[in-house]
C-alpha cells in the first residue's frame, strides 16, 4: 500500500497539524479500510518530518511516497494508479 503526496496551496486530504501545510493525496489502494490506514501512516510521517523543526520546510518540497520510496515519485504506483496530476514532477 503506498500514498503519494503531493503538496498544495489549496483545500487537500489532509493537513499537517504541526505547521499546516496541506496535501492532496493520491492512494494505490482502493478500499474503505486500507485508505484509513494509508491516511494513519501519511500523517505519522508529517509529524515524524517535525523532528527537526516546526516549520513546514522540513517536509519534501513537491511529492514524497508513504511509505518512502526510492523513486521518482510521481512514478510511483501510487502516483500512476491514483491518478495524479501529470505536472506532479
Amino acid at each position: 500500500m503506498q500514498v503519494f503526496c503531493l503538496a498544495t496551496h489549496e483545500s487537500a486530504d489532509v493537513q499537517c497539524k504541526v505547521c499546516g501545510q496541506n496535501y492532496a493525496l493520491y492512494f494505490e489502494c482502493k478500499s474503505r479500510e486500507e485508505r484509513e490506514q494509508a491516511l494513519r501512516m501519511v500523517v505519522e510521517t508529517l509529524d515524524q518530518h517535525h523532528q527537526d523543526g516546526v516549520e513546514s520546510s522540513v517536509h519534501p518540497d513537491k511529492a514524497f511516497n508513504v511509505p518512502a520510496w526510492h523513486g521518482v515519485a510521481h512514478m510511483s504506483g501510487a502516483a500512476i494508479l491514483g491518478g495524479a496530476p501529470p505536472w506532479a514532477a
